[in-house]
């Protein structure tokens, strides 16, 4: 064994206890176990007694390893130390100093702990001392261009591992490390997914934007977070909200391995072991879980209806859903319904009297909620920019395009300026007061350029993500500073790392359409968000793209019209079976049938209220999702990696459902469903089907394939006998 020059075994063992008896405990806390460190056959084994590093003595290869075996190997060389990158070629498109999507650095390393100079890319070449202090061990390595490099390990509390590498060279433009990607390895979260939930052979853009195939495939990437797990027993997270993409197998890269790169001088690392709830669990204890429990009305179903919001909307909203007796939570106002951004007040031509408006929808049990941005307009903007409380030089030429292609916007509130946060706090709170119960929360991804002026004095490419966080703490601020008790409700389009703390989400704007451009995109959303740490979510009934949403109640009546009868049943299927349930397509819009069928999910969603509530607790407690997807549930499963179209609505509640145009347009649909271990009852019809094992079901249009765990205790009046024809 070798230290700064200290060489003995027992010495560092002695040495490591003392250091950490005098070490400060960090959040995640000091792991409470001596590290021991041993040297043999040209490798150098350190380890806490639960996981244990191990480094070649000579070149650079590193793995990480448990009881059960190698959790994580350094990948292998391949070629030269750097090559083109591909996605670089084809999304370095820019548009008005917009790309279609973020495309990378022009060149590319996986060679494990490399980083960017203007020489080129650089890496780790060799361990050349070390030594044990407390919980951490650190590293002084040799590099390619001789400048070295700082590692420094720690062994947590939770059973994680910290990394933090640090390069000493000038000027680092940006850090990467590369693992080995076996191809039995899949992988789970990222935050908001359209186009796959399994993240295997895909890129993750770490840099969030509403623009379209922004996500580098079919979609956009209004959520991005930069963790993920494997069902094999691993998973990791960059805390760091620099700009960059994880790679996951993709082949046109290399197919065998997965590499993190981010624009930053410092890759910093957070690495899990265990099984999937473990390691979610774990992460969120980190990230951050929601800081409140929401109120039991943020799970009933809702309504909103967009642009032509006014008094009279409100009131055929509200009354139409009591008319034909559908349970009704929320109703939200949608942009445009305020006399200007930031005024935080009604636009007197729509609402003449938006307080008595307010206390009539409440006095019926029905709460109010209105749409957020982060803009400044009119008035307010000439006081925001009088003041530099104005996100300024977007781009020289005085373009404001923000997404690919060309998009205009209204200024950005700058959210890193303390006092430009405090008064834009002061204007909601008035609203919140005045009986405003919570907020939809959009924008804020837009790519305001590398030339972007920030308070704060950081770069657009450090600022961009972590924009949107600030924007939603700002508003879970001024509502928990009016309604201490959390009797309020928040729901945003974007997110970022920890976004979850602050607000629940919804699936951004997909088509109405089945499968891939909505409602498919819809479940994915559902499914990925779950298991990246943002409990809280749904989607648009019916889409939020379709001719319906824009020709409002003129609609009904016209069955060629989107969203139609069908994709609304199925989609009002995945609703019910989602945290939050809304739709901007009340179902009189579309067809009699459609009625039928919303209210009686609707009604089923409405008597799940306890059993979400529990759900939800649990989320905030212990960071388990509502939503359970099956490669998260059941890891061990082979059956279970391969349904990952299906989910846990809560412990007892298997939903399987429908989403393409083949299963879903027709009267009746084939679906194969995976039944997990034990044994479990058909909600429609009572049969018991015993698992593991997957088999067919069949799906009539208005049943969504639903089981539910044998003994399971749910609220009353939840059984398919109970429910409204």
């Amino acid at each position: 064994m070798r230290g700064w020059g200290l060489g003995a075994v027992l010495f560092a063992m002695l040495a490591s206890a003392a250091c950490q008896s005098s070490r400060p405990e960090s959040a995640s806390g000091s792991s409470g176990a001596v590290l021991t460190a041993v040297e043999q056959g040209g490798e150098l084994i350190v380890g806490d007694g639960r996981s244990e590093l191990r480094f070649s003595r000579e070149g650079w290869s590193s793995q990480w390893r448990d009881a059960r075996g190698t959790l994580l190997r350094d990948a292998e060389a391949r070629g030269a130390d750097s090559s083109a990158n591909p996605d670089y070629e084809r999304f370095n498109d820019k548009q008005d100093g917009i790309d279609q999507a973020y495309p990378g650095l022009p060149e590319l390393s996986y060679r494990p702990l490399s980083y960017l100079t203007a020489a080129g890319w650089q890496r780790v070449t060799g361990l050349d001392r070390w030594r044990l202090a407390g919980d951490v061990l650190e590293i002084e390595a040799r590099t390619t261009d001789g400048a070295g490099a700082s590692l420094r390990y720690r062994f947590a509390t939770d059973g994680a591992l910290e990394l933090r590498f640090r390069p000493h060279a000038p000027a680092v433009q940006a850090v990467s490390t590369a693992w080995d990607s076996p191809e039995s390895q899949h992988y789970y979260g990222g935050g908001q997914r359209f186009s796959s939930f399994d993240l295997r052979g895909s890129s993750l853009p770490l840099w969030i934007s509403h623009g379209p195939r922004s996500n580098r495939a079919t979609s956009t990437n209004e959520i991005a977070a930069s963790f993920f797990w494997c069902p094999c027993g691993w998973g990791a997270w960059s805390p760091s909200d620099a700009r960059g993409e994880i790679n996951f197998a993709e082949s046109a890269e290399r197919d065998d391995a997965l590499r993190i790169a981010q624009e930053t001088d410092t890759l910093e690392l957070v690495l899990y072991r265990g099984r999937p709830r473990d390691i979610l669990g774990a992460h969120t204890a980190r990230a951050g879980r929601p800081r409140w429990t929401p109120p039991s009305w943020m799970w009933r179903p809702m309504v909103w209806q967009d642009s032509d919001t006014t008094t009279d909307t409100v009131r055929r909203l509200v009354n139409g859903m009591r008319e034909r007796d559908i349970p009704l939570g929320a109703v939200w106002l949608d942009n445009p319904w305020d006399a200007g951004k930031a005024s935080f007040d009604f636009d007197p031509e729509r609402f003449e009297d938006p307080d008595a408006l307010i206390r009539e929808v409440r006095d019926q049990g029905v709460r109010f909620m209105v749409w957020l941005s982060p803009f400044v307009t009119g008035d307010y903007e000439i006081l925001a920019r009088g003041k530099g409380w104005v996100v300024e030089g977007s781009r020289p030429d005085g373009n404001d395009a923000t997404y690919y292609p060309a998009r205009g916007i209204d200024p950005h509130l700058d959210f890193t300026h303390p006092d430009a946060v405090a008064w834009w706090q002061d204007g909601l709170r008035r609203l919140i007061r005045r009986g405003i119960d919570g907020v939809k929360v959009d924008r804020g991804e837009e790519d305001l350029s590398e030339g972007a002026a920030w308070h704060n004095g950081l770069p657009n490419r450090i600022n961009h993500n972590a924009y949107v966080d600030r924007y939603h703490r700002a508003i879970f601020e001024a509502f928990q500073a009016e309604r201490p008790g959390g009797d309020f409700a928040i729901f945003a389009r974007g997110g970022w790392n920890g976004s979850g703390r602050w607000a629940g989400h919804w699936a951004a704007d997909n088509g109405s359409f089945f499968g891939e451009l909505g409602l498919t995109q819809a479940l994915r959303s559902l499914l990925s968000l779950s298991v990246s740490g943002f409990p809280y979510n749904g989607s648009d009934i019916g889409g939020y793209a379709g001719l319906r949403q824009d020709m409002g109640e003129s609609a009904a009546g016209f069955p060629l019209l989107t969203p139609g009868e069908s994709l609304y049943i199925r989609w009002t299927q995945l609703g019910a079976f989602s945290p939050v349930m809304q739709t901007p397509v009340p179902p009189w819009w579309v067809s009699e049938r459609s009625v039928q069928v919303y209210r009686r999910y609707a009604v089923l969603h409405d008597r799940l209220v306890p059993y979400i509530d529990a759900a939800a607790r649990l989320a905030v407690t212990e960071g388990v999702p509502i939503v359970r997807p099956m490669p998260y549930e059941y890891p061990e499963e082979p059956l279970a990696l391969q349904a990952d179209d299906q989910y846990l609505f809560g412990p007892d509640l298997l939903v399987a459902p429908v989403t393409t145009l083949l299963e879903g347009g027709l009267p009746a649909g084939l679906r194969m469903v995976f039944i997990p271990p034990g044994r479990w009852v058909n909600f429609w019809t009572g049969a018991v089907q015993e698992g593991p094992r997957r088999i067919p079901v069949l799906a009539p249009l208005d049943q969504v394939p639903l089981f539910v765990r044998e003994g399971a205790r749910l609220p009353p009046g939840v059984s398919a006998a109970e429910l409204p024809e």
